[in-house]
């Protein structure tokens, strides 16, 4: 019988925003001005991506970004608030979940 080692999991985050965070989101990330001026237009392109991201990895993660601490992990992790430090704390939080040998 196969170990389940020799199949890890493959699994990828993505940033995901509450409506009534998202204006406040925005104005806190450095570069929230490149992003969909509503929230309604962030999700459609959200949900896109996640479908997308679901026909090629096995777990697809929803990775809430929190307006209240967001910076200061951002601070902490020598990461700016932006898209990078978006994809960093997604990465770490994807990592600490299902683990780094994917």
């Amino acid at each position: 019988m196969a170990d389940a080692k020799e199949y890890p999991v493959r699994a990828t985050g993505i940033a995901w925003f509450r409506k009534e965070d998202y204006a406040t989101l925005r104005k806190i990330f450095t570069d929230g001005h490149k992003m969909p001026d509503t929230w309604e237009k962030w999700l459609k392109q959200a949900e896109k991506m996640e479908g997308d991201a679901k026909s090629r990895v096995d777990i697809v993660e929803r990775v809430y970004i929190d307006p209240a601490t967001f910076p200061a992990w951002c601070v902490e992790n020598e990461t700016t608030v932006d898209r990078q430090g978006r994809h960093k704390f997604i990465a770490i939080t994807v990592a600490e979940k299902y683990g780094t040998t994917q």
